[in-house]
């Protein structure tokens, strides 16, 4: 059995398979984001510590070089043939002038600075092609002299057998050069990307709170063209909100496949539970508050409201205290109506936020908002007795 990894541990196992000297091999499902997740890398900070101490300089970057394999042709692994006149002295006295073959260097490999390889699908390539990446895999050269600066990574990530895909077995020569793991979604990973993207719908990253089983419902034998994968959420976040709202339903049906699609269509037809930040300063005492039987709009709001504790936002000039101690008091009332989870899942959006803007930026996270908010729940019995619960031994 291939040992399987979350998308959060991506980044440790890209700089361990790095030391360990082997290429690695990811599979998983399609549209799972494997190859985004990849070329994300080249920015990791304990990656990039690895690759200056190998290369002997500081390396503020690692590009990534992506050759998707079943578009490969072998010259361009191998480089072009060339024919040159080489002049060799004869034994007898005299010279010679003999027609020979070079291979001129391919021009996206640089040789002046380490990168990241990425190598997508080589279990959907040609013989051939294979045949050139386990030379580059195994030796870290080509047949035109090029070798792999030292500090590069080399990582490739293909499906599985099972996703009927089109994949090939590769060869027991090629797996042994590799470490193979499976990639599994982890849906806190995903928000976290979600929530960074400019633009990314609200209404859909609720959703998926709400049902982060649904980030994927990939299946194979499914006799729909279209299912439910992250790459396939990525799509309707990053268009839905600019779609014409009679082709909306119409998106979700052809981008998620009908079951899924269904339950979003009915998910947003709650899109009036999210309050804009104005809304909230003008009236957090009596803006309106979903009651125990509408736990979608409850996500909803409850996803509004992680984002405005957010410093990052498009509200960022709105007086900070001022917004936390609003966000707070709606917080207080979810709560009061028994929307423990909602709560919980908003605060923990927020922190993850602010923790990871902080550690971007490698500054004291900005959290004044959440500070503010979390200064009003405390204040509040319900919150404290939740809080309590949550510090019991046993608790979740």
């Amino acid at each position: 059995m291939i040992p399987a990894v979350s998308t959060s541990q991506l980044s440790d196992l890209v700089l361990t398979m790095a030391r360990s000297g082997l290429a690695l091999m990811l599979y998983g499902a399609p549209g799972i984001g494997k190859t985004s997740l990849l070329q994300d890398m080249g920015h990791h900070a304990d990656l990039l510590a690895w690759a200056s101490e190998k290369a002997g300089r500081t390396i503020d970057e690692l590009p990534v070089v992506t050759l998707s394999a079943p578009e490969l042709n072998v010259e361009d692994l191998l480089g072009v043939p060339t024919v040159e006149e080489l002049i060799r002295k004869l034994p007898e006295g005299g010279t010679k002038a003999f027609q020979v073959t070079r291979w001129a260097l391919p021009a996206l490999f640089d040789p002046t600075r380490p990168f990241i390889l990425f190598i997508d699908e080589p279990n959907r390539c040609e013989p051939a092609v294979r045949n050139a990446l386990f030379q580059l895999i195994t030796g870290r050269t080509t047949t035109s002299g090029f070798e792999l600066p030292k500090g590069s990574v080399v990582v490739m990530a293909g499906n599985r057998l099972e996703d009927k895909a089109g994949v090939r077995t590769l060869d027991t020569a090629f797996n042994n050069r590799c470490g193979h793991f499976e990639l599994q979604v982890d849906p806190e990973a995903w928000l976290d990307w979600a929530q960074a993207q400019p633009g990314f719908s609200p209404m859909v990253r609720a959703f998926i709170g709400r049902h982060p089983n649904f980030l994927i419902r990939f299946n194979p034998a499914s006799p729909h063209p279209q299912q439910a994968t992250p790459r396939t959420w990525a799509a309707l976040g990053l268009a839905r909100d600019l779609a014409p709202e009679p082709l909306r339903d119409s998106l979700a049906l052809g981008l998620l496949g009908p079951e899924t699609g269904q339950l979003f269509k009915a998910f947003q037809k709650h899109a009036d539970a999210m309050p804009t930040l104005e809304q909230i300063l003008k009236d957090p005492d009596g803006l309106p508050v979903p009651d125990g039987r509408d736990l979608d709009k409850a996500w909803i709001l409850a996803t509004a409201l992680s984002d405005f504790l957010n410093p990052g936002t498009a509200e960022a000039k709105v007086n900070d205290s001022a917004v936390g101690a609003a966000v707070g008091t709606v917080i207080c009332r979810l709560g009061q109506a028994g929307f423990e989870e909602v709560i919980t899942f908003s605060l923990r959006r927020a922190w993850r936020v602010i923790q990871e803007e902080g550690t971007r930026l490698r500054k004291p996270p900005r959290a004044q908002r959440f500070l503010g908010a979390v200064k009003v729940l405390s204040m509040d019995p319900v919150f404290g007795s939740f809080a309590e619960a949550l510090n019991e031994p046993g608790a979740a």
